[in-house]
């Protein structure tokens, strides 16, 4: 006698093996297929996705990330030679002081570690092209970079013409100090001015394993800009543009959270 199942009987030797009924597989299938969409429900549930495997990477790409700080290597038996790249906001133009300034309080706070020695390259209105040009006036050994510039560049020139004047510059500054630590302030301008640049800067600043500090995230808090037609202490009168006291404070706070001291 045959089985449900169409087995052969425990005890029965020599009968030929038959297919299950088509009504039996039928009702098999159903039932593995309800058991697995009953698990997937459950860890729906549960909050747990099922896993997908990621596809593979098209060869040859690599994976990269910028870093997130610069480290500061003080050398033992000299100051810290630190390069301010520049236009008017590095200059200080229209801060209460000197020493209010966001370069002299960044000298300030790295002085706290030890001397430093500042060298400067930049002014009111200087360009990423200019600055390359005025970098061939100076000498090593340099230890760490600030490069703030963009400004003037953002009203003049075109986001693909500056990418190619920031990266010559960035080339220059690497020739000059290939291991110095390097940062590389966004364009200090409003988002409509700033991002297409911002833009162009980011990888380019990264290449040359520097770190970015965006700058137009505090141009656009006005408190830190003007007033404009306020007097300046010693003289000048303040326009909206330019960075007061509390902006230059703001600005060396951002660019001093890049350092790894």
């Amino acid at each position: 006698m045959r089985s449900r199942w169409g087995r052969r009987p425990s005890g029965g030797r020599g009968r030929r093996w038959e297919r299950p009924p088509a009504w039996a597989v039928v009702a098999f299938a159903l039932c593995v297929v309800g058991f697995a969409v009953a698990g997937v429900l459950w860890s729906a549930r549960d909050g747990a996705q099922p896993a997908v495997a990621a596809p593979p990477l098209p060869e040859g790409t690599t994976v990269s990330s910028e870093p997130t700080g610069v480290a500061v290597q003080r050398p033992a038996d000299r100051p810290l030679r630190v390069l301010f790249i520049g236009d008017s906001l590095m200059w200080g133009s229209f801060a209460s002081d000197e020493s209010l300034t966001y370069r002299a309080l960044i000298e300030a706070a790295l002085s706290e570690g030890g001397p430093v020695e500042p060298v400067l390259v930049g002014g009111p209105g200087e360009r990423a092209a200019e600055a390359t040009e005025d970098l061939d006036e100076v000498t090593g050994p340099i230890d760490l970079v600030f490069v703030e510039i963009g400004a003037n560049d953002s009203v003049a020139i075109t986001p693909a013409e500056f990418a190619a004047d920031y990266e010559a510059l960035l080339g220059r500054v690497r020739l000059l100090a290939p291991e110095a630590g390097l940062v590389c302030d966004g364009v200090w301008n409003g988002l409509e001015h700033a991002s297409d640049l911002d833009r162009e800067l980011r990888p380019l600043c990264a290449r040359h394993d520097g770190v970015v500090v965006p700058l137009s995230g505090l141009y656009i808090d006005e408190t830190l800009r003007g007033p404009e037609g306020s007097e300046v202490p010693g003289g000048g009168v303040r326009d909206q543009f330019h960075p007061n006291d509390a902006g230059h404070a703001a600005i060396a706070e951002a660019m001093l959270e890049a350092l790894e001291l």
